[in-house]
Order: structure tokens, then sequence, then C-alpha cells
């Protein structure tokens, strides 16, 4: 069935949506990625656990499936879960600790008419409640697969430019990530974040795929996750930036392995491009751009 979705709603606030950002979410998010280190899951550590960056996914999504943006879309569940999370890019700006009470607010900045479906970016900020401080801004684009534009395609502000395209990359000999059966279902929990065709086999078949698929913000987080350990010394708070387009479907049974440029800057700080792909070749997550703070 195709729905139509009007571009008016371009410039549309919607309604913040208010995440209680404990340990036990933190923990739990860092663990279904496999993130095993002290930082994320010894709480009896001096100075206490840091969250993953790429945990601002779980507020965000409170947003982005939230009834307050379905009511903006005019979408039901049917419409919701044929979105398809094609890009995300976050800037993180100060570290995430536990028992931060934090606001995500998101604004309707993009509707256009693509060959599969209705593209829509939606830019989103995460604050602590208390002072307001950002802690991260996000750039969520997905396509409803079969949708059209209502009206013409508008545009108030872009995400940035996927990275450009690099051919020298080194590539792991060691799997970033390994897709069981499990893993989709774990991460749901873990980040809060639910569609059917990842987790129920039956819901991913009438959906036109051959079985369940995981997440694109997992491989995306674990992306992250290898970054901070490959480049980052280990230190979650010096990843201060991710972004990949979500370009493949990572099926349960695959294995995800990352190939990576590094640049140094003169001030310490590194820039790195990345692709994921599967042991087939195909790739899963395009234009990766990271950046790691001195």
């Amino acid at each position: 069935m195709t729905n139509l979705l009007n571009s008016d709603i371009v410039g549309t606030d919607i309604t913040p949506a208010h995440t209680h950002m404990s340990a036990r979410r933190l923990m739990s998010y860092a663990a279904s990625l496999g993130a095993t280190e002290d930082v994320y899951l010894n709480d009896l550590r001096e100075g206490g656990i840091t969250g993953l960056p790429t945990y601002v996914i779980s507020p965000e999504w409170q947003v982005m499936n939230g009834q307050p943006y379905r009511a903006v879309l005019g979408a039901d569940n049917a419409q919701m879960w044929r979105c398809i999370h094609v890009q995300q890019d976050s800037t993180i700006f100060k570290p995430l600790r536990p028992d931060t009470h934090v606001v995500t607010r998101g604004k309707i900045c993009a509707l256009r008419q693509t060959r599969i479906g209705a593209y829509i970016a939606v830019r989103l900020v995460t604050s602590e409640k208390e002072t307001d401080e950002a802690i991260a801004e996000s750039w969520f684009c997905g396509i409803f697969l079969g949708d059209k534009i209502e009206g013409p395609d508008r545009s108030i502000a872009e995400p940035p430019a996927p990275a450009a395209l690099v051919e020298d990359f080194t590539t792991g000999s060691a799997p970033m990530l390994e897709i069981t059966r499990a893993l989709p279902h774990l991460y749901t929990e873990a980040a809060d974040i639910w569609n059917p065709i990842h987790t129920e086999r039956t819901a991913a078949r009438d959906a036109g795929l051959d079985d369940t698929l995981l997440h694109g913000s997992c491989s995306w987080g674990a992306a992250g996750l290898q970054i901070v350990r490959q480049f980052g010394q280990g230190d979650p708070a010096r990843l201060t930036r991710l972004g990949a387009r979500m370009t493949g479907k990572a099926l349960v049974g695959a294995s995800l392995f990352m190939r990576h440029r590094s640049v140094d800057a003169a001030d310490g700080s590194r820039q790195i491009s990345f692709e994921v792909i599967d042991d087939n070749g195909q790739i899963i997550l395009a234009n990766g751009h990271a950046e790691i703070a001195a």
C-alpha cells in the first residue's frame, strides 16, 4: 500500500522525548554490542562507567518512533516499519554518564521523492534536562519504501555530505561483529529500538526479505566500538563523530569486517574513513567517517 507524505511537514518541530540514561541502560547497550571492557560494564571502577557514544541512538529513537512523530507523518505501524534507516551522522559533545536525564528534540528538515520511496531527513539534538547543555547532535535519514511525496520536494537543511570514497583501505583480519540469531533480539531490547523485521522471521518474509536482518544502527554502533578500540586507546570519550550510510542488508549468520584509513592531524586528533563489509564482500556501511579527539 502506497501512502502520501505531505511536504508541508518540513520545518515541523517534533514533541521532545525525555530519557533517563541510567547505568543499566548504558551497560545493557554496551553488552549487546560485545563491549566488555570495564569502562562500559564495571560500575565499581574509579570514576564509574562511560557509555558508548553511539548510545545516543536510543533516546533519539524515542522521538523517531514516538506517537508525536507518527502523528505529524500520519503514519501507522505498517508505514513506520517500511522506513529503512539509510544514514546516521552523530556528533558527540560530551561523554555519556549514568544518571543523566536528557531531552531529545527533532526537526523535520527535508522530504523528497526518490525512485524507491519518500526520503526524510530529521535533525536531532539531545541535551541535559537540567542545564540544556547539548550532549549530541545527529541526523537520521530514512526512506519510506514505496511511499510518495504530496507536494514539491522541500528542504530547509541537509545532513553532512557523505565522506568521499576511499580506495586504499586496510581490512581487518578478524570479524568486527558476528550476527547470531540472538543478536538482533539483544540489541532490540538494549537499545529500545524495535521493528519486527529484525527479530521475527514472519515479518521479515512479509517484507520481502529472506530472513531477519540486523538493525543498521547496530552495525553503525559496532563500527563505533571498533574505532574506539583501534584508534581511541579504548576511551569512548574520544569518539566525537560517527557517520555512515546504511547500504546493505546485514543478515543473520553473516560476519562483519571493517576496512579503514586513518589520517593523523597535527593536534593529535584522527580522522578515520571506513566501510563495513560482510564475508561475501557486500558493503553494509558505506562512506563512513569518524573523528577521534587528541
